[in-house]
Formats: C-alpha cells, structure tokens, sequence
C-alpha cells in the first residue's frame, strides 16, 4: 500500500518547485551550518559580554547612579564591555541613539555574544499598544518634549539578534509602563529577553520613596554571582521575601526569542554538545528539491549524513519527481535557521 503522503505529496506539488532544486551537498552544507548555529545558540557560556546603558541627563529618579550602578554589577562577569550614554533634550543626538545601540550590538565578536540594554527613567505608553516613549520628566505628554521610542530599538535589536549568529540580547528596564515593549514577532536562533516591574501606584523608578527596581535587581544578581551556581535573568524571585519589594508586586521576564533562559555564571563550563528539549522537542515537517535522482551516490551520501547529525532529524520519504524530493522531520528551531529554498513545510506535534 503506498503512503498517504506520498500521494499528497506527488499530487500537490506547485509548477514552481522546478525553480527550487539544489543539489546535494548544498542541502548538506547548508544543515550543518544550522545545526552549527543552533549548537552555539544553546551555550550558556559568552565570550563576549557588551553593556549599554542609557539615561537622561536631566532626569530627577536618580537614573545617572542606576545607570553606574548596572554597569559595575555587570562588570564582574568576565570580558565585559561597557557603554554609559547620557541623553540631553538634543533631538539630534535623540535620533543617532537606535543606530548607535544597533552597531554596537552588532560589532561584537567571538562565538557567544551577549548584549545588555539598560534604562532607568521615566516613560510612557506610545500611539499603539506596543510602543513604549521613554522620556526625561514625570507627567510629560506624549509629543510635548524629548522622546524616545524604546519599542522600535528592542525591535530593530530583534532583527540584528535574528541576523548574526550566537548573539543574544537582554533589555532591563526600570521605568513605568516597561511591559508595553515587551510585544512583537520573536528573534530567530537567539535569546531575546526583557526584564522590568510595575509598581502599585504606576511608578516604577522612584529613588525618593524606596530602591529602585535597578537597585533591586543589582542586589540580587552580586548575591546570586557571589553562590557561584549558573542563574537566570529571572533574579527577582531572590529578594521577593524582602519587605520592601511591596513597591514592585509585579516583577517579570518576557521571552521573544528561543524558550531558554538567558543565564549567567562567574566562570562559565564548557559548551555543551547536547542539545536540550526546549529547541529539539517541536517538529515540522519539510521538503526540499534535489537535482540529483534517488539513487545517486550523492544522496545517498546526504541520507546517511542525515542520520548521524547530532539533532533528531528523520528522512520520511525520498519520492522521484523530475528529480528527487526530499521529504524530512526536522526541530522547527533548525527550520528557520536553514538557508534553503522549502518546497513546503507542515507542522507536527510529534
């Protein structure tokens, strides 16, 4: 009895499939490059750690001592490059600020890259749900005065994340409104994470009453660091029990990136080859378009490579068409890391 599948397959293919073919080695150069990239998007351990800390100069929360109190926290993790960047009301120097973050994020070198975003200030919640306007005074209306559109950057960082491998990117925001920014379409092959609080009465970074969230947060990563254990940015849950986090009952980590932890340790072990379920466990089915026919010795070659890769990969089906048809199951965190024209691909729950 013939496969279901088959029969799908062979009867549905589109007229352009035609235009898709690749040969064999180019369909197994460009899954090692994935799996590649997928391996070092797991690691734990960065070597290379950049810092980039932002507030304004006019600012009455005290953000220009959060700001240099983040940078020297941060600071005890190795090979760790810092940035402190005031902002004045010059709208000049306002509008350099998205590009300048961006490169920064993007110059890093080495394997594992680890981009650190930090704001402690005022803000507001832009024209649409997701637009966070980050601003130097309390109670400014939105297009009143100097302004920053916090969603656009951690957007435009999403993208650089998505397009330079082994590069992650975590946000930490003390401001109010901090979780109108945390939105939007997910990185691909990185972590994306963003940290923030609310507060009972709607102020989030207010030096005169209590600590800041900045303070806080600082708090817990140097006792957390000082253990020696790896730890998530998730470090809140620490100094919960302490009486005054009254002023942050809301604290949280929003992901738009790959389901792992950004995580943190003083002397980082070694990468680890295995791969965890997080990015394994979900799986799609795909197809892709060989020059070469069935029984080439080529993909032969690619089948038997297939089979030994260290990510669960399945060949399902290799149908004869005007050449070959190359029917997979693959992670779907590998599937959108590869390179590769797909003819189609069908999602799966096993």
């Amino acid at each position: 009895m013939s496969n279901p599948i088959d029969r799908y397959l062979l009867s549905n293919l589109p007229p352009i499939v035609d235009l898709q073919r690749m040969d064999a080695q180019t369909v197994e150069t460009r899954i090692d490059e994935a799996i590649q990239r997928m391996q070092s998007a797991v690691s734990d351990s960065y070597d290379n750690i950049s810092v980039f800390s932002i507030y304004w100069t006019s600012d009455d929360t005290g953000g220009a001592e959060d700001s240099s109190l983040f940078i020297q926290t941060i600071s005890k993790l190795h090979n760790v490059q810092t940035c402190q960047r005031s902002l004045s009301d010059d709208r000049s120097q306002l509008f350099r600020l998205g590009g300048e973050v961006i490169n920064q994020a993007a110059s890093q070198s080495g394997s594992r890259k680890l981009f650190i975003l930090h704001y402690a200030g005022h803000a507001i919640a832009g024209r649409t749900l997701d637009s966070l306007i980050i601003v130097p005074q309390l109670g400014q209306e939105l297009g009143s005065g100097p302004e920053i559109d916090m969603s656009v950057i951690k957007d435009e960082l999403k993208v650089t994340a998505s397009d330079c491998s082994g590069l992650d990117i975590l946000l930490v925001m003390d401001s109010c409104c901090a979780a109108i920014a945390g939105r939007g379409r997910k990185a691909k092959g990185s972590r994306v994470e963003l940290v923030a609080a609310t507060a009972r009465k709607g102020i989030s970074n207010s030096r005169t009453d209590e600590q800041t969230f900045t303070q806080h947060w600082c708090e817990a990563f140097t006792k957390l660091l000082e253990i020696g254990k790896p730890f998530t940015c998730d470090i809140i849950k620490v100094i919960i029990p302490d009486s005054e986090l009254e002023q942050f009952p809301s604290t949280f980590v929003l992901r738009e990136g790959w389901d792992l932890p950004i995580t943190f340790c003083l002397h980082p072990g070694p990468v680890e080859s295995t791969l965890p379920a997080a990015v394994t466990s979900r799986m799609v089915v795909t197809a892709f378009h060989v020059k070469e026919d069935s029984n080439s010795p080529s993909l032969k070659q690619l089948i038997n490579h297939l089979n030994n890769v260290p990510v669960p990969i399945t060949v399902l089906a290799v149908l004869p068409t005007s050449s070959t048809l190359l029917l997979l199951r693959v992670p779907v965190f590998l599937h959108e890391l590869l390179v590769l024209p797909r003819v189609a691909f069908l999602l799966t729950n096993s």
